[in-house]
C-alpha cells in the first residue's frame, strides 16, 4: 500500500502541444520495468485468491484516508461528510474523463487498474493544478489504484480533441515517478513470484492441499483485514498456525495474524 499526496500545482498547460495517438500507449520504460512487465504478461492467468476483488479493493483503498463512508448509489459516495463521484478510467480515455470531472460535482474518485504508461502519469500531475490536492492510492495485494480528487478549484480548461494521447508535453516530477515505477515492480514481482510458487505447489494432491488452505485463509485474511475484523489476541494453538509459501509467514487461522517469525 501507497499513498502519493499532489498538492495543488501551478503551471503552464498548452493543448495545442498535445500530441495524440490512434490507440493506447505501451508501457514507458520510465514508469516499469519492462523484462518483468513481459514476464508478468506472459502468465496466461494470474494467480487471484480474491472473491469480488474489485469491490474489496476498492473498499481497502478508501479505508486508507476516509474514516465515515455512507454509499449513495452505484457512483456517489459521502466520504468523510463529504460527497465524491466515482468515475472509471479505462483505455486511456482521456477525452470523456476530462468531461466527467467538469460535471457538477466538486470531488471525484478515479479507479485506475494500473499506471503503466507516461501519459497517465502526465494527466495525474496536471490534475493537481485544478484541485485542491490529488491522491493516488494503492491496493496492497491488487493491481488496483485510486485517484482521490479533492476540492475542484477551477474548470479543467484544457482541451483534449481525442481519447488516445501519446504525451501531453508536461514535464512530471522526479520523484513522483520514481514513486509510482518502485509501486509497480513490487507488484509485477510479487506476482510472478507467487505465480512461481503456486505452479510449484500443484505437482501433488498435498500440495493443491495446501494451496486450497493458504488461498481460503487469506482471502478471509484479506476481508477481515479491511473490515477491521482481525483479532486482537488470540491463544494460537499450533495446529492452528501454517507456514504460507505464498506470503512467506506464518498464519493463525482462528485470529488472522501473519507474522514473519514463529510464536
Amino acid at each position: 500500500m501507497s499513498i502519493i499526496t499532489l498538492e495543488n500545482k501551478q503551471f503552464s498547460i498548452d493543448s495545442s502541444n498535445f500530441i495524440y495517438s490512434k490507440c493506447s500507449s505501451r508501457p514507458s520504460k520510465s514508469v516499469v520495468n519492462p523484462e518483468n512487465y513481459t514476464k508478468y504478461k506472459s502468465i496466461k492467468e494470474t494467480f487471484s485468491f480474491l472473491d469480488g476483488s474489485q469491490d474489496l479493493s476498492f473498499k481497502e483503498c478508501i479505508g486508507y484516508i476516509f474514516g465515515a463512508k455512507i454509499k449513495i448509489d452505484k457512483t456517489v459516495y459521502i466520504l468523510d461528510n463529504e460527497t465524491y463521484k466515482v468515475v472509471n478510467f479505462t483505455d486511456n480515455k482521456f477525452k470523456i474523463l476530462t468531461k466527467n470531472l467538469n460535471d457538477k460535482h466538486s470531488n471525484y474518485i478515479i479507479i485506475v487498474n494500473d499506471i503503466y504508461t507516461y501519459p497517465k502519469i502526465q494527466y495525474i500531475y496536471m490534475l493537481s493544478n485544478f484541485f485542491t490536492n490529488v491522491k493516488i492510492v494503492s491496493s496492497q495485494l491488487m493491481s488496483y489504484k485510486l485517484i482521490v480528487c479533492h476540492k475542484r478549484i477551477t474548470n479543467l480548461d484544457f482541451e483534449i480533441k481525442d481519447n488516445y494521447i501519446k504525451d501531453f508535453d508536461i514535464k512530471v516530477d522526479e520523484l513522483l515517478v520514481k514513486y509510482i515505477k518502485d509501486d509497480n515492480d513490487t507488484f509485477l514481482e510479487n506476482t510472478i513470484n507467487m505465480n512461481q510458487v503456486v505452479n510449484s505447489m500443484c505437482k501433488s494432491l498435498s500440495q493443491i492441499s495446501n494451496l486450497n488452505r493458504e488461498t481460503y485463509t487469506i482471502n478471509k485474511y484479506y476481508k477481515a483485514f479491511i473490515n477491521k475484523e482481525c483479532s486482537t489476541y488470540c491463544n494460537c494453538k499450533i495446529n492452528s498456525i501454517f507456514y504460507s509459501n505464498l506470503f512467506e509467514c506464518y498464519i493463525c487461522e482462528n485470529c488472522l495474524i501473519l507474522t514473519r517469525v514463529f510464536p
